[in-house]
């Protein structure tokens, strides 16, 4: 605690506080303590930020010193750093509303100076922070639908007149043996060749003439004549 001030603040939570109600409050301080003095605001924010706050300030405001600066730009400079990381870590809380996390969102960005690039960053906040959809209706079950499909019937191709015939085909070349053929009875196919029989010459009876018997036979053997 200062020496002299009727108050005292403790330095800033960098993680879990509200950097915004931080400076109202420090301006509360000031107005308490009637501290009018630039340099004096600048050496008692410097003081009363806390060392985890002082780090950011100083990085950010490298290579100036912070004390050289006025006291409007350093509480400036730790409200645009804890604005925009404000921003960025802000994601959609568990059963919150969608709509509720844009309109957050877009209070979040007004804090910030993107500038031209506002409407891509916003954008992009609510693309990356928003919570998955979850279908938590089950679908209703919908039967099999039986897809008959009627097939139309391949027409069959003209029969081929060259194809239709059947093809002969080729018998090997067999050379003609000759046969010798009776003339009265043609050889058949499988059957052996016979050799020609003599025609037998019929001696008829001389007594009588008759071919049935022979002349010792014959009845007429006493008619003979001499």
């Amino acid at each position: 605690m200062a020496a002299g001030l009727l108050s005292h603040l403790e330095p800033f939570d960098c993680r879990s506080g509200d950097f915004d109600y931080y400076l109202e409050q420090f301006e509360q301080l000031l107005l308490l303590n009637s501290v009018d003095d630039e340099a004096k605001k600048v050496s008692l924010f410097i003081t009363s930020i806390g060392q985890d706050a002082y780090r950011v300030l100083k990085e950010s405001c490298d290579p100036v010193d912070p004390k050289e600066k006025s006291f409007e730009e350093l509480k400036t400079t730790l409200q645009q750093y804890f604005a925009c990381r404000q921003f960025y870590r802000r994601n959609q809380r568990p059963n919150e509303r969608l709509g509720a996390f844009i309109n957050d969102v877009k209070r979040l960005s007004l804090k910030c100076s993107f500038g031209p690039f506002a409407k891509e960053a916003l954008r992009d906040r609510i693309a990356c922070g928003k919570l998955p959809e979850v279908k938590t209706d089950k679908p209703v079950p919908h039967p099999p639908v039986q897809v008959i499909v009627q097939q139309t019937p391949t027409p069959k191709p003209a029969p081929d007149p060259a194809a239709a015939k059947p093809k002969q085909l080729k018998q090997p070349y067999a050379p003609k043996v000759p046969q010798t053929i009776s003339p009265a009875q043609p050889r058949t196919e499988g059957q052996k060749q016979k050799r020609p029989q003599k025609a037998r010459v019929e001696q008829c009876c001389q007594i009588c003439g008759d071919s049935h018997h022979k002349e010792a036979d014959c009845e007429n053997q006493g008619c003979q004549l001499s």
